[in-house]
């Protein structure tokens, strides 16, 4: 098997020395700075853009907190809700634009610190001007926004949109589990083409070559879920942070939690930059076919040409 034979020391050596030599630790921080300002307007531009398109946002509000809820820690989520709640409840569409400006100045924000931490770990020079860079950094948060918005409509209304396919074409679903199963299989769907979105077009590549089903994009995504899990078990059994801290526990708890996340971002490129680079060693290492060797029947001379006659 080819997995038994990869050369897994070596290449655990080459992700750890791109983490260290692109400082992908303080990276992470920085990043999760830049999303911690933009999460709330976020959060409140959904809400009141699905409230705008159907009428009313208790139910949608609702069902978000009880997602977030199974996602965030629960301090965190305490937080994020009641500070959701305090917004919406003096929302105005005069917020509702300036959250959409700071959602995009924050993020697009964090898009660029993304940026500049994976050209570090890919060792690339920016070459992109100022303005290219940002319009890319808003165009990407653009597109962020919109898948999150997919994954929200999918969650909310992904059950009552596959009973009404499915029983266009003939078909009747009446298992939770199976319409579950789909709506979780799409918010995967989602956060694989979010992952490629960033390690396909946010770097400074020489050339764009779009590349589906990273193995840094897979590895991100479990060692979110992984991370995500394992911190809410900690936080149930040793959470000390309120006790501390006070009412800045929980903002201390969504920042770590924010950190976590861009840190399994920037593991997942670090993972497929040390591939890039072995499997360009190993390009360059294999020889090239020799075209007079076309005719094997004619005699070769001792430096591998045909001799004259």
């Amino acid at each position: 098997m080819r997995l038994l034979h990869f050369p897994w020391i070596d290449f655990l050596k080459r992700v750890y020395t791109r983490m260290t030599d692109a400082d992908l630790f303080d990276r992470s921080a920085q990043v999760a700075f830049y999303f911690s300002f933009s999460l709330f307007p976020l959060l409140f531009f959904l809400v009141s853009l699905f409230g705008l398109v159907l009428g009313s946002t208790e139910g949608l509000k609702n069902e978000l907190f009880q997602y977030m809820r199974q996602l965030l820690p629960i301090a965190a989520y305490d937080l994020v809700r009641n500070t959701v709640e305090e917004i919406v409840a003096t929302s105005s569409p005069g917020k509702l634009t300036v959250g959409l400006i700071v959602t995009l100045w924050s993020a697009s924000a964090g898009v660029s610190s993304i940026r500049g931490a994976l050209n570090a770990v890919y060792e690339l020079k920016e070459t992109r001007s100022w303005f290219i860079t940002k319009a890319l950094s808003v165009g990407i948060t653009f597109v962020l926004i919109a898948l999150t918005a997919v994954i929200l409509g999918v969650v909310f209304y992904g059950w009552e949109l596959g009973q009404s396919l499915l029983a266009a074409i003939g078909f009747r679903i009446t298992s939770s589990f199976v319409l579950a199963s789909i709506q979780w299989a799409t918010i995967l769907v989602v956060l694989l083409i979010a992952c490629e979105v960033i390690y396909n077009v946010v770097p400074s590549f020489k050339k764009f070559r779009w590349n589906w089903i990273n193995v840094g994009t897979l590895v991100a995504i479990v060692l979110w879920i992984l991370f995500t899990g394992l911190f809410r078990l900690y936080l149930h059994y040793f959470n000390t942070y309120n006790k501390t801290y006070g009412s800045l526990g929980a903002v201390i708890i969504l920042m770590l939690w924010l950190y976590l996340t861009a840190l399994a971002v920037m593991i997942g490129a670090a993972i497929n930059a040390a591939l890039r680079q072995m499997h360009e060693e190993d390009a360059a290492a294999t020889p090239t076919p020799v075209d007079d060797q076309e005719n094997p029947d004619q005699p070769q001379s001792p430096t591998g040409t045909a001799p004259t006659r």
